[in-house]
Protein backbone atom coordinates (compact mmCIF):
# COMPACT_ATOMS: atom_id res chain seq x y z
CA UNK A 1 0.00 0.00 0.00
CA UNK A 2 1.30 3.41 -1.15
CA UNK A 3 1.69 6.47 1.35
CA UNK A 4 -1.44 8.95 1.66
CA UNK A 5 -1.13 11.72 -0.80
CA UNK A 6 -0.85 14.62 1.35
CA UNK A 7 -3.29 16.88 1.87
CA UNK A 8 -3.51 20.80 0.08
CA UNK A 9 -2.58 22.08 3.47
CA UNK A 10 0.35 19.58 4.24
CA UNK A 11 1.41 20.48 0.90
CA UNK A 12 1.66 24.10 1.20
CA UNK A 13 3.27 23.24 4.72
CA UNK A 14 6.25 21.67 2.87
CA UNK A 15 6.74 24.52 0.18
CA UNK A 16 6.70 26.62 3.07
CA UNK A 17 9.38 25.08 4.74
CA UNK A 18 11.40 24.04 1.76
CA UNK A 19 11.17 27.64 0.80
CA UNK A 20 12.52 28.91 4.51
CA UNK A 21 15.25 26.98 4.28
CA UNK A 22 16.40 27.94 0.98
CA UNK A 23 15.96 31.53 2.41
CA UNK A 24 17.98 30.48 5.54
CA UNK A 25 20.41 29.45 3.17
CA UNK A 26 20.65 32.56 1.23
CA UNK A 27 20.86 34.51 4.24
CA UNK A 28 23.70 32.53 5.56
CA UNK A 29 25.61 32.64 2.76
CA UNK A 30 25.21 36.49 1.95
CA UNK A 31 26.69 37.08 5.57
CA UNK A 32 29.79 35.77 4.63
CA UNK A 33 30.44 38.66 2.10
CA UNK A 34 32.71 40.50 4.50
CA UNK A 35 35.88 41.49 2.46
CA UNK A 36 36.41 43.12 -1.10
CA UNK A 37 37.89 39.82 -2.21
CA UNK A 38 34.36 38.15 -1.01
CA UNK A 39 32.62 40.61 -3.17
CA UNK A 40 34.56 40.27 -6.08
CA UNK A 41 33.80 36.49 -6.34
CA UNK A 42 29.94 37.43 -5.99
CA UNK A 43 30.04 39.73 -9.10
CA UNK A 44 32.44 37.64 -11.23
CA UNK A 45 29.73 34.48 -10.59
CA UNK A 46 26.78 37.33 -10.97
CA UNK A 47 28.50 37.94 -14.29
CA UNK A 48 28.73 33.49 -15.20
CA UNK A 49 25.49 33.36 -14.48
CA UNK A 50 23.88 36.61 -15.32
CA UNK A 51 20.53 34.95 -16.58
CA UNK A 52 19.51 34.52 -12.72
CA UNK A 53 18.53 36.63 -9.80
CA UNK A 54 21.03 37.69 -7.00
CA UNK A 55 19.95 35.54 -4.64
CA UNK A 56 19.49 32.25 -6.76
CA UNK A 57 23.25 32.91 -7.54
CA UNK A 58 23.56 33.33 -4.41
CA UNK A 59 22.48 29.48 -4.20
CA UNK A 60 24.02 27.80 -6.63
CA UNK A 61 26.91 28.98 -5.71
CA UNK A 62 27.22 27.57 -2.32
CA UNK A 63 25.74 24.32 -3.39
CA UNK A 64 27.94 23.81 -5.75
CA UNK A 65 30.99 25.12 -3.90
CA UNK A 66 29.62 22.30 -0.85
CA UNK A 67 29.07 19.92 -3.85
CA UNK A 68 32.69 19.76 -4.95
CA UNK A 69 33.89 19.78 -1.59
CA UNK A 70 31.74 16.56 -0.95
CA UNK A 71 33.72 15.36 -4.21
CA UNK A 72 30.11 15.51 -6.05
CA UNK A 73 31.14 17.32 -8.73
CA UNK A 74 34.59 17.50 -10.48
CA UNK A 75 34.31 21.36 -11.65
CA UNK A 76 34.78 23.61 -8.73
CA UNK A 77 32.69 26.78 -10.20
CA UNK A 78 28.89 26.18 -12.18
CA UNK A 79 28.92 27.57 -15.75
CA UNK A 80 25.55 26.03 -17.03
CA UNK A 81 22.82 25.42 -15.27
CA UNK A 82 19.30 24.27 -15.98
CA UNK A 83 16.39 22.61 -14.83
CA UNK A 84 16.08 18.39 -15.57
CA UNK A 85 13.95 18.97 -18.86
CA UNK A 86 15.86 21.56 -19.90
CA UNK A 87 18.74 19.29 -19.73
CA UNK A 88 16.50 16.49 -21.39
CA UNK A 89 15.38 18.37 -24.06
CA UNK A 90 19.15 19.41 -24.82
CA UNK A 91 20.09 15.87 -25.42
CA UNK A 92 21.84 15.27 -21.46
CA UNK A 93 20.74 13.22 -18.66
CA UNK A 94 21.34 14.30 -15.05
CA UNK A 95 23.77 11.32 -13.87
CA UNK A 96 21.84 8.89 -11.18
CA UNK A 97 22.71 10.32 -7.42
CA UNK A 98 23.17 13.80 -8.40
CA UNK A 99 20.92 16.29 -6.20
CA UNK A 100 19.56 19.26 -8.00
CA UNK A 101 20.51 22.73 -6.23
CA UNK A 102 17.82 24.34 -4.82
CA UNK A 103 16.05 27.86 -6.49
CA UNK A 104 13.46 30.37 -5.58
CA UNK A 105 11.45 30.57 -8.24
CA UNK A 106 8.10 32.63 -8.53
CA UNK A 107 4.40 31.71 -7.91
CA UNK A 108 2.31 34.02 -9.27
CA UNK A 109 -1.07 34.37 -10.15
CA UNK A 110 -3.43 36.61 -12.47
CA UNK A 111 -5.79 39.32 -11.49
CA UNK A 112 -8.32 40.36 -13.82
CA UNK A 113 -10.17 44.11 -13.37
CA UNK A 114 -12.97 45.00 -15.91
CA UNK A 115 -13.54 48.75 -16.50
CA UNK A 116 -16.14 50.49 -17.78
CA UNK A 117 -16.42 53.49 -20.42
CA UNK A 118 -16.52 56.01 -17.53
CA UNK A 119 -13.43 54.22 -16.00
CA UNK A 120 -14.86 52.34 -13.34
CA UNK A 121 -12.74 49.45 -11.53
CA UNK A 122 -13.92 46.11 -10.31
CA UNK A 123 -12.65 43.30 -9.56
CA UNK A 124 -13.43 39.50 -11.44
CA UNK A 125 -13.67 36.57 -9.39
CA UNK A 126 -12.78 33.38 -11.00
CA UNK A 127 -14.89 32.51 -13.76
CA UNK A 128 -16.42 35.71 -14.03
CA UNK A 129 -17.23 37.52 -17.17
CA UNK A 130 -17.23 41.30 -17.94
CA UNK A 131 -20.37 43.04 -18.97
CA UNK A 132 -20.57 44.35 -22.45
CA UNK A 133 -19.93 47.79 -22.27
CA UNK A 134 -16.45 46.72 -20.00
CA UNK A 135 -12.56 45.82 -20.96
CA UNK A 136 -10.69 43.47 -18.83
CA UNK A 137 -7.02 44.65 -17.35
CA UNK A 138 -4.96 41.49 -16.43
CA UNK A 139 -1.95 41.68 -14.00
CA UNK A 140 0.53 39.08 -12.99
CA UNK A 141 0.79 39.25 -9.07
CA UNK A 142 2.98 37.79 -6.88
CA UNK A 143 1.79 35.51 -4.77
CA UNK A 144 5.07 33.46 -3.25
CA UNK A 145 7.90 31.28 -4.20
CA UNK A 146 8.33 27.63 -4.59
CA UNK A 147 11.62 25.15 -4.14
CA UNK A 148 12.58 24.49 -7.51
CA UNK A 149 16.08 22.49 -9.30
CA UNK A 150 18.24 23.02 -11.46
CA UNK A 151 21.20 21.13 -11.96
CA UNK A 152 25.14 22.01 -13.50
CA UNK A 153 26.27 20.77 -17.08
CA UNK A 154 28.96 18.80 -15.34
CA UNK A 155 26.32 16.85 -13.36
CA UNK A 156 24.68 15.50 -16.95
CA UNK A 157 25.97 13.59 -19.54
CA UNK A 158 24.85 13.04 -23.14
CA UNK A 159 24.78 15.13 -26.49
CA UNK A 160 28.06 17.67 -26.26
CA UNK A 161 27.37 21.38 -25.40
CA UNK A 162 27.56 23.80 -28.31
CA UNK A 163 30.58 26.28 -27.63
CA UNK A 164 29.30 29.76 -26.69
CA UNK A 165 29.59 32.80 -28.87
CA UNK A 166 33.38 34.46 -27.17
CA UNK A 167 33.89 38.23 -28.06
CA UNK A 168 37.20 38.74 -29.47
CA UNK A 169 38.66 42.04 -28.33
CA UNK A 170 41.58 44.08 -29.17
CA UNK A 171 43.41 45.99 -26.86
CA UNK A 172 41.23 49.25 -26.01
CA UNK A 173 38.44 47.94 -28.11
CA UNK A 174 35.01 48.07 -26.45
CA UNK A 175 32.16 45.52 -28.20
CA UNK A 176 30.83 46.58 -30.78
CA UNK A 177 27.52 48.55 -30.40
CA UNK A 178 28.01 48.53 -26.52
CA UNK A 179 28.62 51.72 -26.66
CA UNK A 180 25.94 52.97 -28.05
CA UNK A 181 23.58 50.60 -26.19
CA UNK A 182 24.52 52.22 -22.70
CA UNK A 183 24.30 55.85 -24.11
CA UNK A 184 20.84 55.07 -25.62
CA UNK A 185 19.47 53.50 -22.22
CA UNK A 186 21.07 56.85 -20.48
CA UNK A 187 19.07 59.27 -23.13
CA UNK A 188 16.05 56.91 -22.29
CA UNK A 189 16.52 58.13 -18.91
CA UNK A 190 16.17 61.82 -19.75
CA UNK A 191 19.58 62.55 -19.40
CA UNK A 192 22.30 63.97 -21.78
CA UNK A 193 25.38 62.60 -23.04
CA UNK A 194 28.79 64.50 -23.55
CA UNK A 195 32.33 64.21 -23.28
CA UNK A 196 34.58 67.11 -21.84
CA UNK A 197 38.59 66.96 -22.83
CA UNK A 198 40.09 65.51 -19.87
CA UNK A 199 39.44 64.52 -16.60
CA UNK A 200 40.46 68.23 -15.14
CA UNK A 201 37.57 69.06 -16.56
CA UNK A 202 35.68 67.13 -13.81
CA UNK A 203 37.55 67.15 -10.75
CA UNK A 204 39.64 64.45 -11.60
CA UNK A 205 37.27 61.57 -12.30
CA UNK A 206 37.12 59.22 -15.47
CA UNK A 207 32.99 60.67 -15.02
CA UNK A 208 30.66 62.59 -13.97
CA UNK A 209 26.64 62.25 -13.40
CA UNK A 210 25.33 65.27 -12.77
CA UNK A 211 21.63 65.45 -11.08
CA UNK A 212 20.57 68.84 -11.32
CA UNK A 213 21.16 69.15 -14.93
CA UNK A 214 20.56 65.38 -16.05
CA UNK A 215 23.56 64.70 -17.92
CA UNK A 216 26.09 62.40 -17.66
CA UNK A 217 29.96 63.52 -19.06
CA UNK A 218 33.04 60.96 -19.59
CA UNK A 219 36.18 61.90 -20.69
CA UNK A 220 37.34 61.73 -23.93
CA UNK A 221 41.02 61.36 -23.60
CA UNK A 222 41.06 57.39 -22.99
CA UNK A 223 40.64 54.60 -25.44
CA UNK A 224 37.42 53.57 -26.30
CA UNK A 225 36.90 50.62 -24.08
CA UNK A 226 37.57 52.87 -20.96
CA UNK A 227 35.25 55.23 -22.27
CA UNK A 228 32.29 52.39 -22.21
CA UNK A 229 33.43 51.07 -19.07
CA UNK A 230 32.97 54.71 -17.68
CA UNK A 231 29.23 55.28 -19.60
CA UNK A 232 27.96 51.88 -18.11
CA UNK A 233 29.61 53.15 -14.49
CA UNK A 234 27.85 56.63 -15.07
CA UNK A 235 24.68 54.45 -16.76
CA UNK A 236 24.53 52.48 -13.05
CA UNK A 237 24.17 55.76 -11.54
CA UNK A 238 21.40 56.60 -13.54
CA UNK A 239 19.45 53.65 -12.97
CA UNK A 240 19.98 53.67 -9.11
CA UNK A 241 21.05 57.03 -7.69
CA UNK A 242 18.47 59.18 -9.30
CA UNK A 243 15.44 59.15 -6.88
CA UNK A 244 14.69 57.26 -3.54
CA UNK A 245 15.56 55.15 -2.36
CA UNK A 246 18.77 54.96 -3.99
CA UNK A 247 19.78 58.83 -4.04
CA UNK A 248 19.93 58.49 -0.49
CA UNK A 249 22.41 55.82 -0.26
CA UNK A 250 26.09 57.38 0.85
CA UNK A 251 28.50 58.77 -1.99
CA UNK A 252 30.82 55.36 -0.83
CA UNK A 253 27.68 52.74 -1.29
CA UNK A 254 26.62 54.43 -4.18
CA UNK A 255 30.25 54.19 -6.06
CA UNK A 256 30.12 50.36 -5.02
CA UNK A 257 27.20 49.55 -6.91
CA UNK A 258 27.92 51.58 -9.88
CA UNK A 259 31.41 49.93 -9.96
CA UNK A 260 29.99 46.49 -9.06
CA UNK A 261 27.61 47.55 -12.07
CA UNK A 262 30.18 47.88 -14.26
CA UNK A 263 32.59 45.38 -13.54
CA UNK A 264 29.32 42.63 -13.96
CA UNK A 265 28.49 43.63 -17.67
CA UNK A 266 32.40 44.31 -18.40
CA UNK A 267 33.00 40.44 -17.37
CA UNK A 268 29.71 39.22 -19.70
CA UNK A 269 31.10 41.47 -22.72
CA UNK A 270 34.18 39.80 -22.50
CA UNK A 271 35.85 42.84 -21.02
CA UNK A 272 38.97 43.15 -19.00
CA UNK A 273 38.10 44.03 -15.14
CA UNK A 274 41.32 42.81 -12.96
CA UNK A 275 41.81 46.58 -12.78
CA UNK A 276 38.32 47.04 -10.35
CA UNK A 277 38.58 47.01 -6.55
CA UNK A 278 35.93 47.03 -3.82
CA UNK A 279 37.48 48.34 -0.75
CA UNK A 280 34.68 49.77 0.51
CA UNK A 281 32.62 46.32 0.92
CA UNK A 282 34.77 44.96 3.83
CA UNK A 283 33.11 47.85 6.27
CA UNK A 284 29.67 46.65 5.45
CA UNK A 285 30.86 43.73 7.76
CA UNK A 286 30.13 46.13 10.68
CA UNK A 287 27.14 48.03 11.74
CA UNK A 288 25.31 47.23 8.30
CA UNK A 289 26.05 43.60 7.94
CA UNK A 290 23.87 41.37 5.86
CA UNK A 291 21.41 43.37 5.13
CA UNK A 292 23.72 46.46 3.00
CA UNK A 293 24.92 43.18 1.23
CA UNK A 294 21.77 41.60 0.23
CA UNK A 295 20.25 45.02 -0.65
CA UNK A 296 22.83 45.90 -2.81
CA UNK A 297 23.54 42.52 -4.56
CA UNK A 298 20.04 42.90 -5.68
CA UNK A 299 20.62 46.57 -7.12
CA UNK A 300 23.44 45.60 -8.76
CA UNK A 301 22.24 42.53 -10.26
CA UNK A 302 19.07 44.56 -11.74
CA UNK A 303 20.96 47.07 -13.35
CA UNK A 304 23.30 45.19 -14.53
CA UNK A 305 20.81 43.05 -16.45
CA UNK A 306 18.99 46.13 -17.58
CA UNK A 307 22.34 47.32 -19.32
CA UNK A 308 22.92 43.53 -20.14
CA UNK A 309 19.45 43.54 -21.96
CA UNK A 310 20.34 46.59 -24.12
CA UNK A 311 22.96 45.65 -25.29
CA UNK A 312 23.22 44.02 -29.24
CA UNK A 313 27.28 42.83 -28.71
CA UNK A 314 28.18 39.63 -28.15
CA UNK A 315 27.80 38.47 -24.40
CA UNK A 316 28.19 34.85 -22.42
CA UNK A 317 25.51 32.71 -22.27
CA UNK A 318 24.96 33.88 -18.51
CA UNK A 319 24.54 30.68 -17.18
CA UNK A 320 22.07 28.83 -19.79
CA UNK A 321 23.50 26.21 -21.85
CA UNK A 322 23.71 26.99 -25.76
CA UNK A 323 20.61 25.91 -27.19
CA UNK A 324 18.69 27.06 -23.97
CA UNK A 325 17.05 29.72 -26.24
CA UNK A 326 15.73 27.80 -28.91
CA UNK A 327 13.73 25.64 -27.06
CA UNK A 328 12.36 28.61 -25.40
CA UNK A 329 11.55 29.69 -29.09
CA UNK A 330 9.92 26.08 -29.13
CA UNK A 331 7.81 26.07 -26.47
CA UNK A 332 9.75 23.35 -25.06
CA UNK A 333 9.51 22.98 -21.20
CA UNK A 334 12.90 24.44 -19.83
CA UNK A 335 12.34 25.03 -15.76
CA UNK A 336 12.67 27.74 -13.76
CA UNK A 337 12.57 30.93 -15.19
CA UNK A 338 15.22 33.54 -13.92
CA UNK A 339 13.36 36.28 -12.45
CA UNK A 340 15.18 39.80 -11.96
CA UNK A 341 13.65 40.85 -8.90
CA UNK A 342 12.84 37.30 -6.79
CA UNK A 343 15.69 37.89 -3.89
CA UNK A 344 14.38 40.92 -2.81
CA UNK A 345 11.14 39.37 -2.43
CA UNK A 346 12.76 36.39 -1.33
CA UNK A 347 15.32 37.74 1.55
CA UNK A 348 12.51 39.97 2.46
CA UNK A 349 14.67 43.49 2.89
Amino acid sequence: MGRPRPTAEEAERARAAKVAAAQETLHHEIARITTGEDWRRFLTMQARLHHYSAGNVQLIWAQHAEAHAEGRVPEPEPTYVAGFTTWKALGRSVERGQRGYAVLAPLRRTRRTAVDVNGQRRHLDAGEEPVSTEVVESTSMLRGFTVAHVFDVCQTTGAPVPEPPSPRLLAGEAPRGLGAAVMDLVESEGYRVDTVPSAAHIGGANGRTHWATRSVVVRADMDDAAMVKTLIHEAAHVLLHGAAPGNELGRGLKEVEAESVAFVVAAVHGMPTDEYSFPYVAAWAGELGARAVSATQVRVAQAAKRIIAASPAEKGPGGRSPGTAALVDRDHPVGPAPEPSLQANAVGV
